[in-house]
């Protein structure tokens, strides 16, 4: 059985729901270090113009610095889920699937949801499910005490097959420098890099913006064609 593993990410882009969909077992690394700027809270749509982007973010209380992932906590007002849907509205007269899409967003932005991590982790696995994907999904916090802790980010996948009793490990092709190929193999475990297909689709602009979130992915594809595009990957295996 495949396992893969990534922190949970803010409306991530097409390519993280291939990596779900490629493994028989996801486990959001949701144990992680906080990093305010990054996926974890924001991501990328398209302005108005369409010709560029602009970031949509959660909004997450003030921490102090360092500040581990399960201690961040979200705003309770309404202001930034107001702002996050106004946000998305120029795509009504832009974006084919508007409405199937906004219907979907909207009940997980206006969800009652206190944490990043729930937020983030709730999301993802609503927009997995609504892409017919099936994988089995865990969060490390789960059983992160039953885990050996690793000596690098790396070995993280190593341990986390063992606690499982699985065989084979997948991670984001941008990962596959920092993963000790000769280690997985010692371990007995088979080490692979999903090579996703992100081929542009119609955006309704002069130039196709690659990597945005999979908000607009849906809003130009709608669910049935996204959810084609999600299964469209090859995985390149280092150890075998």
């Amino acid at each position: 059985m495949i396992l893969a593993s990534h922190q949970p990410y803010f409306f991530p882009y097409l390519g993280y729901f291939s990596l779900i969909s490629a493994a028989d077992r996801f486990i959001f690394f949701d144990t992680s270090q906080f990093s305010h700027k990054s996926w974890m809270t924001r991501n990328r749509i398209l302005k108005p113009n369409l010709n560029e982007f602009q970031f949509i973010n959660v909004g997450v209380q003030p921490t102090s610095f360092p500040t581990m992932l399960p201690e961040c906590k979200l705003n309770p007002d309404q202001k930034w889920k107001n702002k996050l849907i106004a946000q998305l509205e120029h795509y009504k007269k832009k974006a084919a699937y508007y409405d199937e899409t906004i219907t979907i967003l909207k009940k997980l932005i206006l969800s009652d949801v206190d944490s990043l991590v729930d937020f983030n982790v709730r999301t993802t696995k609503a927009i997995a499910n609504q892409l017919k994907i099936d994988t089995s999904i865990m969060q490390f916090s789960e059983f992160v005490h039953e885990t050996e802790k690793a000596s690098g980010g790396g070995y993280w996948g190593i341990n986390m097959c063992k606690t499982l009793g699985l065989d084979t490990y997948i991670n984001a092709p941008d990962g596959e420098a920092f993963y000790p190929k000769k280690e997985y193999e010692k371990a007995g475990i088979k080490l692979g890099f999903i090579q996703h297909k992100l081929n542009p689709y119609f955006q309704n602009n002069r130039s196709f913006m690659p990597g945005l979130s999979i908000i607009d992915v849906l809003m130009f594809n709608g669910v049935e064609k996204t959810s084609e595009m999600v299964h469209d990957y090859t995985i390149k295996w280092v150890n075998e």
